[in-house]
């Protein structure tokens, strides 16, 4: 069997490091997998459970919890091989700042609604209710920017960052035409998340055979 040459081992060393590189950022493998459900749980639980002190308690934790262990999988489980930044490009540059400045805009205009209106609180503006409504909304475009940074990451975890700002209110999302898309997107993502945590485990063990080819004979 011929050998193969260094420049293609050298390209597909290349290769696999821009694959390894896409679980730094785009790639989400198992923390998809867990936004998703946690987005269909969020929407299940708070579409047809009575809103419980309980129950608004574990869907304001919920997008923390999620943001955490995404933080955790993506530079601990996934980098464990060394930390490799994914370059990103042009495109998705600006899809990240449109998505950073729609969310911004939205932001600024709910909060300054309900420090005009006082809504949804009523007559008590700087009651926990109040602040814990307005801390979630206020935090939005900074979430986005440091760590929602795919069209479904971003679709998802808003509504997860929603869903726990309604929550303080006593509220939640009910099922309808224009919630319809979080469900679907929550779906998605899991497939997705799925396909890229498989395509993880067959790089890592290429990446494997790399450093186990490169360790000195005995």
């Amino acid at each position: 069997m011929p050998q193969p040459s260094v420049s293609d081992s050298y390209s597909r060393i290349q290769a696999v490091t821009r694959e390894y590189s896409r679980y730094s950022r785009s790639a989400g493998g198992l923390s998809a997998i867990a936004g998703g459900i946690a987005c269909l749980a969020s929407f299940l639980a708070g579409a047809l459970l009575p809103a419980t002190i309980e129950l608004r308690a574990a869907l304001i934790a919920v997008p923390l919890l999620w943001l955490v262990a995404k933080q955790w999988l993506a530079h601990r489980y996934y980098q464990r091989f060394g930390q490799v930044e994914e370059q990103i490009t042009a495109t998705e540059r600006n899809f990240q700042r449109l998505f950073i400045a729609f969310t911004a805009l939205i932001s600024a205009l709910i909060v300054g609604f309900v420090l005009t209106r006082m809504a949804p609180m009523g007559r008590l503006p700087w009651d926990l209710r109040a602040i814990g409504y307005l801390m979630v909304v206020a935090l939005l475009p900074l979430i986005v920017w440091r760590w929602l940074r795919t069209p479904l990451e971003f679709i998802v975890g808003v509504f997860l960052l929603c869903q726990a700002a309604v929550a303080f209110t006593g509220q939640t999302y009910a099922f309808g035409p224009t919630t319809v898309v979080f469900p679907l997107a929550a779906i998605a993502l899991v497939v997705v998340g799925w396909r890229d945590h498989r395509r993880f485990l067959r790089l890592q063990t290429e990446m494997r055979a790399f450093v186990a080819a490169r360790k000195p004979m005995p």
